[in-house]
């Protein structure tokens, strides 16, 4: 949205200038993205002139040397090229040092004194081409104007010399969609009065000419005002009018449509005016229409209505789409005499969805999708027509009508003070905090020692709660005052401190202290994706942006394989990443969402030991990821089980108490394919509400023993269908408190070894925290693991 300083000043009198004004802004949540000067340099420096003499230059024909009072204490000599230039004339003045900027490509030249034939020449007079205010070189400005010499020429300039500030409106400000807008939040920030135009003046006669509303549909429009306005003659708007829109972007096109756009854009309220004459019946209805109803709007594009969309319609049909666009047939053209003229308050959904549904955005569905102030269609109205009865004297205003029979209540907020410092970490003084919400247009009403109700007009549809009205508060009081390090008194106990933060806060650490990198992707993703692996019913969007992001993810394997895509195409091919982000699914008639982590591996990494070889990363590398963050969060009893899953071709669940806590494995190269990974792709899938139940985050640490740790080694040959969790489940079920850890170092399949049968290498770690263990102890509880290896498991240990 563009604003116009020039324009916002007829509301507000402020003496700051852009610059000033965009953090002021900004920090309050309306940020000005650029500002664009219409002249640049904004005839800084630049000054008005008076030619007190004016004389030949002795050392050139073409030239003459005047003398020019320029309001110091002494007049300066200037050089000037022109042949009429004259004493006593006012002319515009460059001194020595301002800088001017020319129209054609605004190149700057700053003016220095110079010698010219012989003489010092101290500045310079100046054509409209040379300060960018038009194209015109034929001679110097003459300025008809009383004012004295020495006075800026931004002064004589003013209707020329404007600011545009381009703000970024987020959608729960409709408030701000307007220079009244504007100036009202300016208000709040410097504790300056606003001025509205005048409406005193507004009157009408008698109709000759009956227009009645037959029908409204609350649901859709709440309020609706018209008038009629006859005898108008349509021509170009004059040129003060013509300025005002085009500096934000607004294309003139008659006096009654640019007045229409202008009050739009000064109030936030949109008008439109229809040919009364080509309204069928004199009469009007907001309704909707049967599916497949044909409707031309203004840009003479036919389209079929799909039955939700709001229609202002006339005995014959729709003649407008209400709140987004008007019709072809009731358009304002030349001939037209008699206008009328709406107003209203439409719903905001039912804008948003037809709108949405016809992909068509104009200044008034931007307004009314957000919601516009109720209060507003009446006095816009008469705004309106007391400029067309400017422009058009002729103009006269027939009887009012109006439909509005529930108005739109306030919203009521009561609210303490204490609540207001409690959430802020700063206490506010209750007079400051009462001048906030008054200059914000809040009424208080209530008020006691301990605080008040805060009486929110419907124009603020972004503050209808408490936690809404303290952040007005703080928006407003200035973001930059309130402490960053609250004192001990505003933490929340420590048990109220929400788990998943610390634990995700863990393994983020743990993650990156490992050469993870985070991603964060878009939770929308292509529909090919989501039914790869789909278990249950998928989530679509009914109008997405676009058809490669027209599905809510039900996985996270896909956004993070096209990161890798990207990074591959860019040769980076050693790649660990994690995400923590939520799926979604459907079951039955209700929608769900759920937190995962999940973790991508490809490429190699380098064996950190004292050969550092460089490897393919492997299964056994997640493995080891998904142990060590398990046991970050103290979950120490995991076991292990091969899946057949869509997703790998080698799939393992990890299971903890018959709760499945992740699965993992390489991506099938089918998946791989379909996104052009050329090398192998490895993933864990984390169910993130099953690890906050079962973390642990308080441990309790034991000291390490003080006795030494004994290794020993056995060979076991095994069947192909045991796994080594077997293995260590039977070794668990032993109850041997010294057996410290367990290490798979070697698994042998091949010649020399019967067919069916594989041979494990493991490492035992044997440890006692009370004493040093013996041969003899070490000896005794290895015989008894064998014994059960044997008889249980019916391996064959390797001598």
């Amino acid at each position: 949205m563009k604003i116009s300083l020039n324009w916002l000043k007829a509301y507000i009198n402020f003496s700051l200038n852009a610059l000033e004004l965009a953090p002021l802004l900004t920090q309050r949540g309306l940020e000005v993205v650029q500002i664009h000067p219409t002249i640049k340099g904004g005839l800084e420096g630049l000054i008005i002139g008076e030619v007190r003499s004016c004389l030949r230059h002795p050392n050139a024909d073409r030239l003459q040397q005047t003398l020019v009072d320029i309001g110091s204490d002494r007049p300066c000599t200037i050089v000037c090229g022109d042949p009429s230039v004259e004493a006593g004339q006012k002319v515009v003045v460059a001194p020595v040092g301002s800088t001017i900027y020319n129209y054609v490509d605004q190149t700057p030249f700053q003016i220095k004194k110079v010698k010219i034939r012989g003489i010092w020449s101290e500045g310079m007079l100046c054509a409209e081409d040379e300060i960018g205010i038009g194209p015109a070189h034929a001679g110097i400005i003459v300025l008809s104007t009383m004012l004295p010499a020495g006075t800026p020429a931004k002064d004589y300039f003013k209707d020329l010399v404007d600011e545009i500030l381009e703000i970024e409106i987020t959608p729960n400000r409709a408030d701000a969609c307007s220079h009244l807008g504007i100036a009202r939040e300016l208000k709040a920030i410097l504790h300056l009065p606003t001025t509205l135009p005048s409406i005193q003046a507004f009157h009408t006669v008698r109709s000759d000419r009956p227009l009645k509303i037959d029908h409204i549909d609350p649901a859709l429009c709440a309020r609706y005002t018209g008038i009629l306005l006859k005898n108008n003659a349509i021509q170009p708007s004059p040129q003060w009018l013509r300025t005002r829109l085009l500096r934000i972007g607004v294309k003139p096109i008659n006096n009654v449509v640019d007045v229409t756009n202008f009050v739009l854009h000064e109030l936030g309220q949109p008008l439109h005016a229809f040919d009364y004459e080509s309204i069928i019946g004199q009469s009007l209805m907001v309704q909707l229409c049967a599916p497949g109803t044909l409707f031309t709007g203004l840009d003479g594009i036919a389209r079929t209505l799909a039955g939700h969309e709001p229609m202002i319609c006339d005995e014959a049909g729709p003649i407008a789409m209400a709140g987004i666009m008007g019709g072809y047939k009731t358009r304002i053209t030349e001939t037209t005499q008699h206008v009328f003229i709406e107003s209203a308050y439409f719903h905001p959904t039912a804008i948003r969805c037809a709108a949405q549904h016809h992909h068509i955005k104009t200044d008034a569905s931007f307004r009314f999708e957000r919601g516009t102030d109720p209060n507003l269609p009446l006095y816009a109205l008469k705004r309106a027509v007391l400029l067309l009865q400017e422009l058009i004297p002729s103009a006269e205003a027939c009887d009012l009508i109006e439909y509005y029979p529930t108005p739109l209540a306030h919203f009521n907020i009561p609210i303490v003070y204490t609540e207001i410092t409690r959430c802020l970490g700063k206490a506010i003084e209750p007079t400051t905090i009462k001048q906030i919400i008054t200059d914000l247009e809040i009424a208080i009403e209530a008020e006691t020692e301990q605080g008040f109700t805060a009486k929110v007009p419907p124009y603020r549809v972004d503050v209808t709660r408490k936690a809404d009205l303290i952040e007005e508060i703080a928006r407003i009081y200035g973001y930059d005052r309130i402490p960053n390090h609250l004192t001990a008194a505003y933490f929340a106990p420590e048990s109220t401190i929400d788990k998943t933060h610390k634990v995700a806060e863990e393994i983020s650490k743990t993650l990156v202290s490992n050469g993870y990198y985070e991603i964060c992707t878009n939770s929308l993703t292509k529909e090919v994706y989501t039914n790869i692996g789909a278990t249950k019913k998928t989530i679509s969007i009914l109008n997405p942006l676009s058809a490669s992001t027209n599905t809510l993810r039900s996985s996270l394997l896909f956004s993070g394989l096209e990161v890798i895509a990207y990074n591959l195409a860019r040769r980076h091919h050693d790649l660990k990443l994690f995400e923590l982000g939520t799926i979604y699914h459907q079951d039955g008639t209700s929608y769900n969402e759920e937190k995962r982590l999940a973790l991508w591996l490809t490429g190699e990494i380098e064996l950190l030991n004292q050969i550092s070889q460089i490897i393919p990363i492997t299964l056994q590398n997640v493995r080891a990821t998904i142990e060590q963050l398990l046991q970050k969060l103290g979950i120490m009893d995991l076991s292990y089980k091969a899946v057949t899953h869509p997703f790998y071709t080698q799939g393992v669940e990890v299971v903890e108490n018959g709760k499945l806590v992740a699965t993992f494995g390489q991506i099938h190269a089918s998946i791989t394919n379909y996104l052009s990974l050329e090398q192998p792709v490895f993933f864990a899938d984390i169910c993130w509400n099953q690890l906050l139940k079962i973390s642990r985050l308080h441990k309790i640490y034991q000291p390490i023993s003080k006795f030494p740790a004994v290794k020993r080694d056995l060979s076991l040959i095994v069947d192909k269908g045991i796994c080594f969790q077997d293995i260590k489940d039977l070794i668990s079920r032993q109850g041997h408190k010294n057996i410290q850890s367990i290490h798979l170092f070697d698994v042998y399949e091949g010649p020399n070894l019967p067919e069916n049968k594989s041979a494990y290498a493991i490492t035992f770690t044997l440890q006692d925290t009370e004493k040093t263990l013996d041969d003899k102890s070490i000896d005794q509880i290895m015989y008894q693991l064998m014994q059960a290896f044997e008889s249980e498991l019916h391996v064959i240990i390797r001598r």
